[in-house]
């Protein structure tokens, strides 16, 4: 929180979540294939919680291979506070459809993303179901940060390569491979031109990340090989270059390498190369996102079909699918609250038309297979999701169920609408089609058909199966298997049916379901608008776009390609679940004070699927004021797939504690994330708890998709500023804003220098995409001001640049600005400005994240000290705290395990020292404040989370519990080793201390000073309160609030305290819900609550003093190659 009497800081905390490619190989493979070899094809799969493996993805085949080297890469979302179990499962693929029911198993590995990360390179046998070894099969994983959404187009053809062949020519593929500190790494596979010595490959496309990392200096190996079916396929040539090397040779025609094959070198005199590689094109462009186009005016229209044939049996009976018991359900009903309830936020008017099929309907009762609901053909209409249900309520008993199942009616139906979209020039329009039926479709050839056509619109199919049916024909349809081709052979443009049965979440939160059902919309919308260009009515598929509705940027397009069983391009799936960074003002808010003005602060809470809300956030507190701007902005993840309820609440903030209770409150607003970004800025009305308005207090909230880690670096100074006080001089501050397509933005508020008109402020930081969105070109706003304590600042001047021209300063040479006050220069003859704000220094750099020093070689070393004191309680005793239960538990144990089983996979050694504090210890029974549990001070180290446990089990009996409670010791212990890992030049080693504790601290003020000596150090401390105390105490050490201060008034560096009471996760929900950042378990609400903030805490330290990695050789600095 910002100083009292300051404007709030404009710095918003590290991002802890991102996203993670992972790249897979395998050696030694079994081989399954009689006069071959395996077809291997790897799938990777996630378990949230209990026994349910959960498909994330798949790689290509790679055909006649038992070492591969799989180009897709599987890009996931990482969690520092949850253990991500995953399973990789390798199998050999004979069938052209590459199910997995019929193919051979020839091993997998189970693990943790943790592990992967902190190994950077994770090598593991693979084992068979029954555990026993694959043969001497083993899996390679490589991850690697992905935070760059950029591609690079290429065009590449070549001339006079070598022939290979014996019966006539090369069957010439490339692969292109990205150099990394552990070798080189496959980024992309062309497909095979066949019989030729000078092919041209179809355009592609490579994520820059993949390809280079996003630093265009950076080498780039690319091979040209000869295919063989047998798999041994015959290398040509190969060359190494840059992406500034290959952009520059093609921006006059082309840059031309030649392929060199070095044992042919060696071997043949006079040797030139193996053919010429020509690179035509290589642009790097950037890709429209889902939220690009929903933000960006997209309207998702929702159509709704539901099957009223014959089979569903007579609504009136129990039995029948249709029948609507007593609590007002059933499967139909369901199906509909669960995708609708996500999807209606993406329509602005929620009119969505209802349709049933396969029913004899009044008056004529004859069979109909697309009559509207609400019976009226002119306006099939429905008003939002109850609506419908209203609507599905009043038609069920009008109409008589019949037959047959006919899908291509509605389809069609729903296409002529997708069709007339596609005329219009921008990606305004995309329609999703949910059927919901019981059984076998009847008319299979014509809904082929219509699927196939279909593919070419923007539309996409989703069909949830309810019943107990064989639901075969409808797998069918779902396109993840391969190609899907009419009846006729007719190839569909790209996968956009999905199909779930219902019955697998008959017995989980409807939230399951849209989950499932919905996970594939945002990459088939991004991936028809980025590849799409409608020209005379007809559909072109290649390198081109339709671009969103309210928007100027420039983008990109994504081929799609289709899948070629021997070399599988390498494009991945889209990325659907990104960061959204909210920022948020206030207008018109109540006036709480007397004699001054509200100090508003907002929260921002989130809901998952019960009734339960969980702060995310804080801004800072604006004093003063009724109509605050907020510097600091909300950023948090964003799924397509989940209801995300938000809850922003507004407090006059008039003491120091973190508890809001004791704050008047102003009002608050309820709403979607949904609804946020598919508003792009949502303004709203504030309410009272008793939803009755707060006077005419308003919200506005603006959302923005944040993909982007570069920080702008800024030093600032100004002088002959305007004097604006009466009495002394003025107490300038800067704010500078981002222009944006709904007005300016606040990016950054500086701190207030006091009495100054030549002030220097101190060095500060901006996040590049909150300052400009990544373009250096945009148009920048420099405010200046004279702060006065009851918020009505004064206007000095202000000032519009650019990145580009701030770059440009430097301290012997600083950018100079006139601030310019423009009511004073109209009113004021001869007026020049208002003061010259200088920038002495604007450096861009990306900064390290938490992956690069995990991935780098950073160890975390993870300390247990547990509370031994006389509270606790006789653990003989089942009151006491520290007695274990018959199930074998008690709060210490649930705490270790929590916070251990996360951290474990970032020691490489896992070797834990485990302490306890306030007993005594035999033999002197003196009372000690750091013994070891295994009462072995030579050697603490317990081996693994498990070693800990069995140390505190045993240590239990042998002691008496006594006191004080001190804290001291313990820290002090670990900032000695935590002061000489600073003594190294790289960011090799950080400390987290875990304290289990039940009670008051008795040496508060040696605490204080204890910690604020750590928080210069590689070091956080995380605090559990067990039991049911008063931790007053315990959230004042936890800075949230402010710095802590020693008791002398010496100030913490940065906050490196995180304290949690264990009773507020004692009854945690048990529900999980996959891949979302909702924890179900209370052990893992407990880790994810402890951890979050331990990432940022290690970024900001590492990053503070500038240190890097240990084993990377990548510079955090420049950044015309970012």
């Amino acid at each position: 929180m910002a100083e009292a009497g300051a404007p709030g800081s404009g710095s918003r905390a590290m991002d802890c979540v991102t996203k993670v490619a992972l790249n897979i190989s395998c050696d030694n493979l079994l081989d399954m294939d009689a006069f071959s070899k395996s077809d291997p094809l790897c799938v990777l799969l996630t378990n949230t919680s209990g026994p349910h493996w959960c498909e994330i993805g798949r790689t290509e085949k790679i055909d006649n291979c038992l070492n591969p080297k799989f180009s897709k890469s599987f890009v996931i979302d990482y969690y520092f506070e949850m253990v991500q179990k995953l399973r990789f499962e390798v199998y050999d693929i004979d069938s052209e459809t590459c199910s997995l029911q019929d193919a051979d198993f020839l091993g997998e590995l189970e693990c943790t993303l943790g592990q992967i990360v902190s190994s950077r390179k994770f090598t593991r046998p693979l084992v068979m179901k029954d555990k026993r070894p694959a043969g001497k099969g083993s899996i390679t994983i490589c991850a690697e940060e992905r935070t760059d959404n950029r591609v690079v187009e290429f065009e590449v053809a070549a001339r006079k390569l070598d022939k290979k062949d014996f019966f006539g020519k090369s069957d010439p593929f490339l692969e292109f491979y990205k150099q990394t500190e552990t070798g080189w790494q496959l980024a992309h596979r062309t497909e095979v031109v066949k019989n030729t010595l000078n092919p041209t490959w179809r355009p592609f496309r490579i994520p820059l990340q993949s390809l280079c990392g996003g630093d265009v200096e950076k080498s780039i190996k690319v091979d040209c090989v000869d295919y063989n079916s047998s798999g041994s396929h015959d290398f040509i040539g190969s060359f190494q270059t840059t992406l500034v090397q290959i952009q520059e040779g093609s921006k006059t025609y082309a840059a031309e390498f030649e392929c060199i094959n070095s044992r042919k070198k060696q071997k043949k005199k006079g040797y030139k190369n193996s053919g010429v590689i020509i690179i035509k094109k290589c642009k790097t462009v950037k890709d429209y996102s889902f939220l690009d186009f929903i933000m960006g005016g997209c309207q998702i229209n929702f159509t709704i079909a539901i099957d009223f044939t014959g089979s569903n049996g007579d609504p009136r009976t129990p039995r029948s699918l249709h029948y609507i018991n007593p609590q007002g359900y059933n499967e139909y009903l369901a199906a509909i609250w669960a995708v609708g309830s996500v999807i209606q936020d993406y329509d602005s008017d929620k009119m969505f038309p209802a349709f049933g099929f396969g029913a004899q309907i009044p008056p004529s009762m004859q069979v109909s297979h697309e009559f509207p609901i609400n019976f009226n053909p002119s306006n099939p209409f429905c008003a939002g999701i109850e609506g419908v249900v209203q609507a599905y309520q009043q038609c069920l008993p009008q109409v008589k169920l019949y037959g047959p199942t006919n899908f291509s009616p509605i389809i069609n139906h729903v296409a002529h609408f997708g069709r007339q979209a596609i005329q219009q020039q921008t990606a305004s329009q995309y329609y999703v089609l949910l059927i919901i039926t019981d059984g076998v479709i009847t008319d299979m050839d014509e809904t082929r058909s219509a699927i196939v056509n279909a593919s070419r619109l923007p539309m996409s199919i989703i069909i949830v199966g309810v019943g107990g049916a064989d639901f075969t024909a409808m797998e069918f349809l779902d396109g993840d298997d391969g190609t899907f081709y009419s009846a006729t052979g007719e190839a569909a443009m790209r996968d956009i049916v999905q199909f779930v049965p219902f019955r697998q979440f008959q017995h989980g939160p409807q939230e399951m379901l849209a989950q499932s059902v919905l996970a594939e919309v945002p990459g088939q919308v991004t991936g028809f608008f980025n590849t799409m260009e409608s020209k005379g009515g007809t559909t072109v598929w290649k390198l081109s776009r339709l671009t969103p509705l309210n928007t100027t940027r420039l983008t990109v397009f994504s081929p799609c390609e289709s899948c070629n069983d021997t070399h599988t391009s390498s494009n991945m799936a889209a990325q659907c679940v990104t960061k959204v960074e909210l920022t948020v003002s206030c207008d018109n808010l109540l006036d709480k004070d007397i004699g001054s003005k509200s100090d508003p602060l907002c929260v921002l809470l989130m809901s998952s699927s019960d009734s339960q809300w969980y702060e995310v956030a804080r801004t800072e507190k604006v004093q003063n004021c009724l109509n605050p701007k907020f510097a600091k902005k909300f950023l948090i993840d964003y799924y397509f797939e989940i209801v995300q309820k938000l809850k922003f609440g507004i407090y006059d903030i008039d003491n120091k504690t973190i508890d809001l209770s004791d704050d008047d409150f102003l009002g608050q607003l309820e709403c979607t994330l949904g609804q946020v970004v598919s508003s792009k800025k949502l303004t709203r009305p504030l309410v009272l708890k008793n939803k009755t308005p707060a006077g005419k207090g308003t919200i506005t909230i603006s959302a923005e998709e944040i993909k982007d880690n570069r920080v702008a670096n800024f030093e600032v100074e100004a002088r002959k500023l305007d004097n604006k006080d009466f009495f002394g001089k003025s107490d300038p501050y800067l704010e500078f804003y981002k222009q944006t397509g709904t007005g300016w933005q606040l990016a950054h508020r500086t701190e207030v220098v006091k009495n100054n008109l030549n002030p220097t402020w101190r060095p500060f930081r901006i996040p590049l995409q909150s300052l400009c969105g990544g373009d250096l070109e945009k148009p920048i706003k420099v405010e200046c001001y004279d702060y006065d304590n009851d918020g009505s600042h004064d206007l000095i001047g202000a000032f519009e640049t650019t990145m580009t021209r701030l770059q440009q300063a430097s301290r012997t040479s600083p950018a100079e600005f006139e601030c310019i006050n423009s009511k004073k220069k109209q009113k004021k003859k001869g007026y020049k400005n208002s003061g010259v704000v200088s920038v002495k220094q604007c450096q861009v750099v990306k900064e390290y994240t938490f992956l690069d020093y995990i991935m780098g070689g950073c160890q975390i070393n993870f300390t247990v000290a547990i509370d031994f004191t006389g509270s606790n309680g006789d653990p003989k005793s089942p009151q006491s705290l520290h007695y274990i239960s018959p199930q074998g538990v008690n709060e210490y144990l649930s705490a270790i395990w929590s916070v251990g089983n996360v951290i474990q996979d970032y020691d490489s050694d896992k070797m834990f020292p485990a302490f306890g504090f306030g007993a005594q210890t035999p033999p002197t029974w003196q009372v000690s404040h750091e013994f070891p549990l295994n009462f072995n001070p030579a050697n603490p180290f317990c081996a693994g989370v498990e070693g800990v446990v069995e140390a505190y089990r045993i240590c239990l009996p042998q002691v008496k519990l006594y006191g004080p409670t001190n804290f001291s010791p313990i820290i002090n212990h670990v900032a000695c080793f935590a002061k000489q890992a600073l003594q190294q030049t790289t960011a090799s080693q950080y400390y987290v201390l875990l304290i289990i504790t039940d009670g008051v601290i008795t040496d508060m003020d040696e605490t204080r000073s204890a910690i604020v000596n750590a928080s210069r150090l590689p070091m956080s401390i995380i605090i559990v309160g067990v039991g049911g105390a008063d931790f007053t105490a315990m959230e004042f050490l936890d800075g949230d609030d402010g710095r802590l201060r020693s008791q002398t008034g010496e100030a913490a560096m940065r906050d490196i305290v995180q304290f949690v009471p264990f009773r507020q996760f004692q009854n945690a929900p048990s529900q999980a819900l996959a891949q979302s950042s909702f924890i179900g378990a209370p052990k893992e609400a407990l880790a994810k609550s402890v951890l979050a903030e331990v990432p940022g805490q290690l970024v900001e330290f590492f990053n503070t003093m500038k240190l890097s990695p240990p084993n990377s050789s990548l510079a955090p600095a420049p950044t015309g190659t970012i």
